[in-house]
This record gives structure tokens, C-alpha cells and sequence, in this order.
């Protein structure tokens, strides 16, 4: 007897009824694009009582109440539950969906249903859930190095309360490079810089919570692997709108205010009008805006000035006017203000503030009045200088993030518009998981690779298959791609967008080709992450490796291996304050990067190994990547010359089909068979059913093989296992660039070096050294030379460096030709100096000649009247003499040096 339960009701079938269910092992290797296990359309006969458990639904003016499932009516834009039983043996679990309604006449009424098995149902339930609805506010804490150092290895904090350290549990603070290489100290790092990340497992966990599912103890999301994945946010961890709102204020002036040197600027009205101070955090009275909350903040002064009765008269018309933003009355910042004796003056101003504490006062100061030209501040006595009704204050509400002794809020951790269905589809992906729900438990589900997943018993159907029945054998059937693309998300920052321009692929990615003249489509496997691309730096520090993003919000999503502590490593934890600087010295580093030690690797969450590794020769590095360790077996099972798929007819009783499992092997023909499919099953009639199963192979699993990067490879590359390269360090062979580094250099990008400590940025190409030490290419100076420089920075880019002094463009060439109306101390840079004495004398001072040997000045006066005298810095004399003067006008004279002193060359 067959049975059907709608919400645990039973539901009355008519004599004939029918239903044919199909199963497939494509239901749990793409549990996202399959309906799971199905039926064809089954037919409900319109009773009494099967009218009123579908509400009636066919009635025209019949209202639907409630927006979800049987609360009260039936609502056919949710799923129903459903079982099917045949004499009580359980035949499908899962949901119902009602297609349609077929009125034959008035009292005759049909229910044209589908069926479908219950792990398509989770995926159903999240499929337009993003992933920014996810609420980890659970895992709420203040900022604080405590709480980012025990997050390591010790504790984590959960609903306010500490709780002891487990990989995959709550968050983790890394350490990734947001472009903080450009920086020569690159082992500090504050305490907000840190980047915290939340375990994917923590994400998941919440996925299947909330959708009413959970997974066996077996599954692979309580793998070790797994469990160290951690994802960043991928806009960073922001304050929200609501809390930023908090923290701001626009205040002004309701009259002149007089100032005076180191006088605090007052905005005594901030309520009314434009006005208001949401957080009660500024002081009208006292200027001071006291911190709410630890962070970065803008502060954004709209100030109209009105100088006036300048005493005594001097010949200078206009004067520089000192503002200053002070932190604890310390300044960190300031502004001057060029202002005109007479009528008023406006500037905009912005000052940006790192880290500050809470409980911080920020005040702006009016510094003084300056007449630069004569280098000469006025006393208050001299001058007299207002801030008029117009001039305002106020902090920029973007300019806010979390601070040391703030409360880091992981509400809205994943700010970020991706399905929750597709982050889950890409584990899918990355580890080739196989998804079936448990027998006796369905929203159980039971998650692991594919490898793992054949571990059932071995089921012998020798006399259940029909030899009248067609039986066909398809040699390679399952093969249906060549090649198989395993790629990550192209990324955004610079590192990835150099890659993918140099090689035409992701980093990370691969592809695996099949050696077959016929199957050419191409099969693309990809997955919502970006890859993150590493960097070691010049700290002579093995271990000290680091993830490398260039932006602080790239907004792709990443994810991270966390390797755990890695001792032998030297690094400053600071907490910056604009008073003082705490440092914590660390010996040990939290790894976060794409594979598990960069001393001892073992496992790689790249699907292949990159064309360039970032962490240069001498590393060891292998193959233990997403493809070799979770897709190697499967592929070659399904290609290799032996493989073959089986179609043919089995009696299958209901029993049979309650205990048929995927993971079994099926025994008949003298081999063991791995089921794909079973088409149209009728529990309801016995007979014999087309079958497909894969001829099972044992295939042993990939040898891993780990080796040193630059090492034993030709041409910086060593062909592995289905195109599958190892790379060439820090330099790989680019199309029309060979990069090699001799000596001691620790460089990054591509070039050619000889010396010792040479430090490239990973994103340069085409620089060069030659008897260099310590020498240090920035960020953005490709195509410069450096010759027999020591302690140097290379800051431009073509421009070639002898002995730490520029050369070219500017030296050898001649040099900047400048303008000159008031005192003026030359550079190595300037060439002609074309002087105009209007205003008064003036005086240039050449550079000290040390380094010079050749170097050439030429100074013209191009108006008459006041005298120009050249001075030197130092001691240098010019002919013997301290100064020289020069007064005709168009008169031109020529001053080289020998590196010790200037002589004149020619005047004219």
C-alpha cells in the first residue's frame, strides 16, 4: 500500500495512481543546479479532504491567508513537506510543489504535483539569501591587543563572555599587507591595522542554522583543513550609519571671534539651523571635541578670515596664517593659510586623524601670523585677526572606522551582496564535496569530498540485472569536458591585475587537460573568492610571510588558510596614540596566507600552483593543491583508457530503493560498479528499471611532491602533473623581461641586481642595480637604475642614480629652470635660476657641492633695481669669496663646482 504525507497529513489517492521517481549522483556532486531526487508529475485527486488541506486554492475568489507554509492556509509559493511510503518503507523525503489545478467540471478536480528530495530543499531555502543578512554580532568585543593576540591561540570573546580558543570557531586578527611594503618598517603593526577575519566554518555553521539544516559529525566542515579557512571582510569592518551618526557634529559661530597666537578656535553654536551635535561630544565653550570611540576621524573646518591693521608697515602685502589640529594639546597637523591684508579670506580645510583613543580631545589653534618671505612671525601687537559668523566645524562621517578601545561590531561582517548559495557552491567546488541527506534524519545532511564519500558496502546485484533488457557499455562515458578550467575570481587589486594581464589566467588557477582526439568542450569549475597573493619582505626572517592586498577595501571576497603561530619571527604590535606609542614585541606571527607553512607545507588552497610565488628561491613549495588533493582520483577514473559507463535494467524492489545508497559499490558482470542513476522507479508496480553506473577503478592518489622555488627547474619552470608548473620565485620568465637577482638581494618585482639588501616592490617590473647596498624601489619607479648607491631610496621612475645622487633625467641634462622672487636655497635638481627683484633682494644659496663634481648653475636677473647675492650652503666658497653679487639687468653668470667649492665659469 502507498501512502503520501503533506505536512504530516495523509492524502487520498485515487486507485490508479502513479509516480516515477528518478535519482542521480548528479543530485549530490551539483546539489545547486539539480532538483535532487524527483518525480514526474504525479496527479492528486480533488477530495474532500484533499481540497481542504490545499485550501480550496482552486476557487477563485479564495484569499490566501498568511505569508508562510499551512499558517494557516496552504500557500503554493512555499514548500510542503512530503514523504512517500510504500508499506510503510519509506520511498522519498523531501517537499511538494504544486504546478497546477485542472478543473475537469464542478465537482471534478485534479493536483498536477511535483516531488523532490530534501537536499535540493536547502538550496531552495537559500538561494536569494545574501550573504549580508548574516548577523555575527555574537562575537562583539572592544579592540584591544588582549583581545587580538589571544584570538591567535587562546581565547576569542562570545555574547560578552570569554571562551577558549578552536580553529573554526568565531574570528581571527591576521596580518595582511594592505600596502603597508611602500613602507620601509614593514614588521609594525597598530593594533587597528590588524584585519579581523571570521572562520568559514563560523559562516557556515550559520547558513544551515538558519535554514533548519545541520551536518554529520563525518562532514568535512569539521575537517582540520576546513576548520583554518578564514575569510576578511571585503570592504573592511566598518562602523554603521547608526553609529556614525553618533559620533558627529557641525558646529559655528554666532559672532566674530578675535585671535590671537596658540588661541583655541571656539564654534559656540552647534544646535538650530544647520547645526547639531548628535553625541553631545563637542564643547562650546572650550573648542574640544572629546572621542566617543577609538578610530580614524576627518575633521573639516570651513574657517572666513579677516586680517587687518598690520603694524609696522613692512613691504610684504600678504601673510601666511598658521592653523593647527591638536590632539591632548599636542600638534599633530597643521595648515597656512596665504591671506591678503584687508577684506576676508575663506579655506576649506581637512585634517584626517589616525587611531585616535577613546576620551582624546582634538582642538584646532590659531599658530600665529607669518611673513614668510622675510622669515619673520607677528606679534599680537602686529596684527589683528578675526574668525567671522560664517566659519564652521564639522567631522566627515566617512572618515570613521573601529580604534583601539572601541567595541569591534561584527553585525554586518560580510558586507557583501554574493548568495549565500554560491559562497557554500564554492566549497562545493574546492573540495569536490559530495552532499547527501542521512536516511532517517534529511535535514542531516552529510558533506565530504568526493574520495571520501565512497565508503559504503559492497552490494551484490549479479541476479537482479534483466539480460532481456538492452544493456549498452559506453567506453569514457562520463567524460563530458576537455580541458577542466579550475580558476578563483579574477581580483581587482593592482598584484592580481598585473597577473592576469602577464598570464591571461588567475592566479592559483588550473587547467587540467585530458588526453582524448574527440571531447573538446571546455569545462569551467569557479568560485566566488578572489586569490590573495603573498609576500615575504626583507627582514631576514623566513617565517615572515604575509598576504598581500594593496587596498584596505578592494570589495572582493577572499579566503585564507591560518597556519597557526610561527615562532622565529620579530614584529612590533603597536598601540598608537598621538601622546605616546606602546609597543609589544611579538615573537611569534599568525600565518594567514594561501598554504599551511611556508617551512614545511603540506596542503594548498589554491586549485594549482601560481606561475610566480611571491616568496622567492629557496622556499619549498609543492603540488598538494585543491586539484591534486580533491579531483585527481575522480578525473582520472573517468578518462583514463579503461573507464566505462553501464546502462541497463535491474529489478528493483521497494526495499531495494530505501536501502539504494551512492556511496555503495554495486557488484555484477565479475566487476564493482559506482551507481550514477536510476531512472523512473514506480514504487507502486514491480518490474525492472534502467540503471547507470560508472566502472569503479582503484586509482592510487597523486604523489605530492615538494620542492625548492628556483631550484632544479629549467628556465624557472618544471612541467608537473596536467600543466600543473612550479613557479619561479620572484622572478619568472615574462615575455620580453628576464628577471635574475645575484648576490644577497631580497627583491620582489622583476629586474636585474647585484648587491646586498635590495627591496622591490612586488608590483615593479624592468628596475635595475649594480654594487648596491640597502637600497630600497618604491612603489611605482619602474624602469630606474641604481649605481654603487648605499642606503638609498629610488623614488622615481626612469631616472637613473650614481652614488645616491640622481643623474637623469635632471643632472646630466641640465636641470629644473625656476622662477625665483624671494629667497631660495637651490637643489641638486635646478639648473637656472631666472630671478626677479621687484619685491626686494633677493638671496640664493647653491647646495652644499659634496657629491657635485660637474654639477652646473646658471643665474639670470630679469629686472632691474635690488641686488642678488649667491651664497652657498656651508663653507663653499665661490671664487674664494663667502657671497657673489650680481645687479645688471639680463645679467647671467655660471657657477660650477668641484665638489669642494663653486667657481664662475663665465658672466655675461
Amino acid at each position: 500500500m502507498i501512502r503520501l504525507l503533506v505536512n504530516n497529513l495523509p492524502v487520498d489517492l485515487s486507485d490508479n495512481f502513479d509516480i516515477l521517481i528518478s535519482k542521480s549522483i548528479a543530485d549530490i556532486k551539483s546539489p545547486e543546479t539539480r532538483s535532487s531526487e524527483w518525480t514526474k508529475t504525479v496527479v492528486i485527486p480533488g477530495t474532500r479532504a484533499n481540497n481542504k488541506l490545499f485550501g480550496h486554492i482552486f476557487e477563485v475568489e479564495q484569499t490566501i491567508q498568511g505569508t508562510t507554509q499551512f499558517a494557516p492556509d496552504f500557500n503554493p509559493n512555499k514548500k510542503a513537506d512530503v514523504v512517500v511510503l510504500l508499506d510503510e518503507i519509506e520511498q522519498l523525503r523531501g517537499f511538494i510543489r504544486l504546478i497546477q489545478i485542472n478543473v475537469l467540471d464542478s465537482t471534478d478536480i485534479q493536483y498536477e504535483c511535483s516531488l523532490h528530495g530534501q537536499t535540493a530543499d536547502l538550496f531552495t531555502t537559500i538561494a536569494d539569501r545574501k550573504l549580508n543578512v548574516l548577523n555575527f554580532s555574537e562575537y562583539n568585543h572592544t579592540l584591544s591587543s588582549g583581545t587580538v593576540i589571544n584570538s591567535w591561540d587562546t581565547s576569542i570573546i562570545k555574547n560578552a563572555t570569554p571562551q577558549a580558543f578552536a580553529y573554526g570557531e568565531g574570528y581571527l586578527y591576521a596580518l595582511i599587507d594592505k600596502g603597508y611594503s611602500s613602507v620601509r618598517n614593514i614588521n609594525r603593526f597598530d593594533v587597528p591595522s590588524m584585519t579581523p577575519c571570521l572562520y568559514a566554518k563560523t559562516i557556515v555553521d550559520k547558513i544551515f542554522s538558519n535554514a533548519g539544516y545541520s551536518y554529520t559529525n563525518d562532514s568535512f566542515f569539521n575537517n582540520d583543513r576546513f576548520k583554518r579557512l578564514v575569510i576578511p571582510p571585503p570592504n573592511g569592518l566598518v562602523v554603521d550609519s547608526t553609529t556614525l551618526e553618533a559620533r558627529r557634529f557641525k558646529a559655528g559661530r554666532s559672532s566674530s571671534q578675535t585671535l590671537q597666537t596658540l588661541d583655541t578656535l571656539i564654534f559656540n553654536v552647534d544646535s538650530g539651523g544647520n547645526f547639531y551635535d548628535n553625541g553631545n561630544n563637542y564643547n562650546t565653550t572650550t573648542g574640544a571635541y572629546i572621542v566617543p570611540a577609538g578610530g580614524n576621524y576627518v575633521f573639516e573646518p570651513y574657517l572666513e578670515l579677516l586680517l587687518s591693521n598690520i603694524f609696522p608697515s613692512i613691504l610684504t602685502t600678504t601673510f601666511d596664517i598658521g592653523i593647527g589640529i591638536y590632539v591632548n594639546g599636542k600638534l599633530i597637523k597643521q595648515s597656512l593659510l596665504l591671506n591678503t591684508i584687508g577684506g576676508t579670506r575663506a579655506y576649506h580645510l581637512h585634517f584626517e586623524l589616525q587611531n585616535l583613543l577613546v576620551g582624546d580631545s582634538v582642538t584646532l589653534k590659531m599658530m600665529g601670523v607669518f611673513d614668510l618671505p622675510n622669515n619673520y612671525q607677528l606679534t599680537n601687537a602686529q596684527f589683528t585677526l578675526e574668525m567671522v559668523v560664517n566659519s564652521f566645524l564639522e567631522n566627515n562621517c566617512t572618515g570613521f572606522n573601529y580604534g583601539y578601545g572601541s567595541t569591534t561590531d561584527f553585525a554586518q561582517f560580510l558586507n557583501s551582496e554574493v548568495k549565500q548559495s554560491d559562497l557554500l557552491m564554492s566549497f562545493v567546488k574546492m573540495f569536490n564535496l559530495y552532499i547527501e541527506p542521512s536516511q532517517d534524519q534529511p535535514k542531516i545532511l552529510r558533506c565530504v569530498p568526493r574520495d571520501e564519500f565512497y565508503n559504503g558496502v559492497n552490494v551484490d546485484w549479479t541476479k537482479k540485472l534483466d539480460y532481456s533488457q538492452p544493456v549498452e557499455i559506453v567506453p569514457m562515458g562520463e567524460l563530458d569536458a576537455n580541458p577542466y578550467i579550475f580558476t578563483y575570481k579574477e581580483g581587482a587589486d593592482v598584484s592580481n591585475t598585473q597577473y592576469q594581464e602577464m598570464y591571461q589566467s588567475t592566479y592559483g588557477s588550473r587547467t587540467y587537460k585530458i588526453d582524448n582526439d574527440f571531447v573538446k568542450t571546455e569545462k569551467k569549475i569557479d568560485i566566488v573568492f578572489s586569490p590573495t597573493q603573498i609576500k615575504n619582505y626583507n627582514n631576514n626572517q623566513k617565517n615572515f610571510v604575509l598576504s598581500y592586498v594593496e587596498a584596505e577595501k578592494d570589495g572582493d571576497l577572499r579566503i585564507m588558510y591560518y597556519g597557526g603561530l610561527q615562532s622565529d619571527v620579530s614584529w612590533d604590535m603597536c598601540l598608537f596614540s598621538y601622546m605616546d606609542s606602546i609597543v609589544y614585541r611579538q615573537s611569534q606571527l599568525p600565518m594567514t596566507i594561501h598554504y599551511d607553512s611556508v617551512t614545511n607545507p603540506t596542503f594548498d588552497i589554491l586549485f594549482g600552483m601560481p606561475k610566480e610565488l611571491g616568496v622567492g628561491a629557496g622556499y619549498s613549495y609543492g603540488n598538494f593543491n585543491l586539484v591534486t588533493n580533491y579531483y585527481y582520483r575522480f578525473i582520472t577514473e573517468i578518462t583514463n583508457k579503461n573507464s566505462k559507463i553501464l546502462r541497463a535494467y535491474f529489478k528493483i524492489t521497494a526495499l531495494d530503493w530505501y536501502n539504494v545508497r551512492f556511496n555503495n559499490l554495486y557488484f555484477f558482470e565479475g566487476q564493482y560498479w559506482r551507481l550514477n542513476r536510476v531512472n523512473d522507479y514506480n514504487p507502486v508496480e514491480d518490474g525492472v528499471y534502467e540503471c547507470e553506473f560508472l566502472l569503479a577503478q582503484f586509482i592510487s592518489p597523486a604523489t605530492q611532491t615538494i620542492k625548492v622555488v628556483g631550484a632544479g627547474t629549467s628556465g624557472g619552470e618544471q612541467v608537473e602533473t596536467y600543466g600543473d608548473l612550479y613557479p619561479a620565485g620572484n622572478f619568472p620568465i615574462r615575455p620580453g623581461i628576464k628577471g635574475i637577482s645575484v648576490g644577497t638581494s631580497q627583491s620582489d618585482g622583476s629586474g636585474v641586481f647585484v648587491g646586498t639588501g635590495i627591496v622591490q616592490s612586488p608590483i615593479n617590473i624592468n628596475n635595475s642595480g649594480l654594487g648596491i647596498i640597502d637600497t630600497v624601489f618604491g612603489v611605482g619607479v619602474d624602469g630606474s637604475v641604481a649605481l654603487v648607491c648605499d642606503d638609498f631610496e629610488v623614488t622615481k621612475a626612469d631616472t637613473l642614480y650614481i652614488g645616491n645622487f640622481e643623474m637623469y633625467p635632471n643632472f646630466l641634462s641640465g636641470g629644473l629652470v625656476q622662477t625665483i622672487t624671494a629667497n631660495y636655497t637651490a637643489t641638486k635638481d635646478d639648473y637656472m635660476f631666472l630671478v626677479n627683484t621687484t619685491a626686494g633682494a633677493v638671496t640664493i644659496s647653491l647646495p652644499d657641492p659634496t657629491g657635485l663634481s660637474g654639477k652646473t648653475f646658471i643665474v639670470k636677473k630679469i629686472t632691474s633695481g635690488h641686488q642678488v647675492t649667491i651664497d652657498t650652503v656651508g663653507t663653499a666658497k665661490i671664487d674664494g669669496a663667502d657671497t657673489h653679487s650680481q645687479n645688471p639687468i639680463y645679467s647671467a653668470h655660471t657657477f660650477t663646482t668641484d665638489g669642494t667649492n663653486y667657481f664662475i665659469i663665465s658672466k655675461l
